[in-house]
């Protein structure tokens, strides 16, 4: 097979040398772990939450029970979800595997019961398909408009399920306020994808990308 052919980077289609992701694709899996620790490095510093040994036994038993361990986890899954949120929008195995993922996670969340978290969850996954590549998800504000819109259905669903009360901006902004680490860790991961967009880190072989990355 010509040389040429082995180096082509079609979208979505592994090197036949590789280990079936694209190559600019596992730069990004790289970026997005080296977010997710820096998340999780900064629930800690900041006492966001404090887990221990003693409470994993706990988070495995129920992963959505709310416990200092869900809260770490979460803060890190979200910067690694928003580092590799951008490049979502395109037909690629990354993107068949990230579907299958969330169809898991659906599933995951109809078992459960927690049907506040299956709403956000499929508005997650569908959000990266509503436009072009390197369209609305590439823009800095992007992780911002995420964060609102998923607690904008949040306190739909709350107040479709309420007796007494009805939707209230109050509560929306309350949302926001009491998770604000997510919103940073939101903002740190779609940082870093960006930041490896733009060239600018190509001396870091642990996350640089492929030279002809878009």
């Amino acid at each position: 097979m010509p040389a040429r052919l082995l180096l082509r980077l079609d979208a979505g289609r592994a090197l036949p040398f590789s280990s079936g992701l694209p190559m600019e694709f596992r730069g990004h899996l790289n970026g997005a772990l080296a977010a997710a620790g820096l998340a999780a490095g900064l629930t800690l510093f900041t006492g966001y939450a404090e887990p221990d040994a003693a409470q994993l036994g706990h988070f495995l038993a129920d992963p959505f029970a709310p416990g200092p361990m869900n809260t770490l986890v979460g803060v890190a899954a979200t910067a690694w979800f928003m580092a590799l949120f951008p490049d979502l929008d395109v037909a690629s195995v990354p993107q068949r595997w990230f579907l299958r993922a969330m169809f898991a996670l659906l599933v995951l969340c109809l078992w459960l019961g927690r049907m506040d978290l299956f709403v956000v969850v499929a508005l997650a996954a569908l959000l990266p398909l509503l436009h072009r590549h390197r369209g609305w998800t590439h823009h800095p504000l992007a992780p911002w408009l995420v964060s609102a819109s998923l607690a904008l259905a949040h306190e739909w669903l709350r107040s479709r399920n309420a007796w007494l009360l009805g939707f209230s901006w109050h509560q929306v902004w309350d949302l926001l306020r009491e998770y604000w680490l997510y919103l940073i860790a939101a903002a740190l991961g779609h940082g870093v994808h960006l930041l490896l967009d733009s060239r600018k880190v190509r001396w870091l072989p642990f996350i640089r990308n492929a030279p002809g990355h878009h």
